[in-house]
């Protein structure tokens, strides 16, 4: 009776570790998605999946982003001048609080152009192109994703 009584409880045991495993299949829901704002590149991402046993998780975005930027007037108009052409190396990162199996979040890159302008000029984004990659710490594969805009 003993044995048995062991038995049931190593298999009741056994399930359970076995369902929670299960129950963690991380994943991205949404994104990563790039917008650019100013001289500004934000990568926002939603994982899901991750179980109810870690609190935090790391994510890193590394790879490059090629830029061509300009500086302009406050009234808007270009300053003369060649675009400035640049790739910038891009490693940047974050812990992120997991609620209920979830975490959302972004990770900033900026300033994404090396220009610098005088007086009350802006440097202004004309185009941008990025190879990177979303990794992380919580068993997600990284995520690669390209964009031209």
């Amino acid at each position: 009776m003993r044995i048995l009584f062991v038995l049931t409880v190593a298999l009741a045991t056994a399930a359970v570790a076995v369902s929670a495993a299960l129950a963690a299949s991380p994943k991205y829901l949404k994104g990563p998605t790039a917008t650019v704002s100013g001289n500004s590149l934000t990568v926002s991402f939603k994982a899901t999946g991750l179980g109810n046993q870690a609190t935090s998780a790391d994510f890193s975005l590394q790879g490059t982003a090629s830029v061509s930027s300009q500086c302009y007037t406050r009234s808007g108009n270009p300053v003369n001048g060649v675009p400035k052409q640049e790739t910038v190396d891009v490693n940047a990162g974050g812990t992120f609080a997991i609620h209920n199996g979830q975490v959302t979040g972004s990770i900033t890159v900026s300033p994404l152009s090396t220009l610098t302008c005088t007086g009350s000029q802006q440097v202004v984004i004309l185009s941008i192109s990025y190879e990177l990659d979303l990794f992380n710490d919580v068993g997600i594969e990284p995520n690669p994703f390209h964009l031209s805009a």
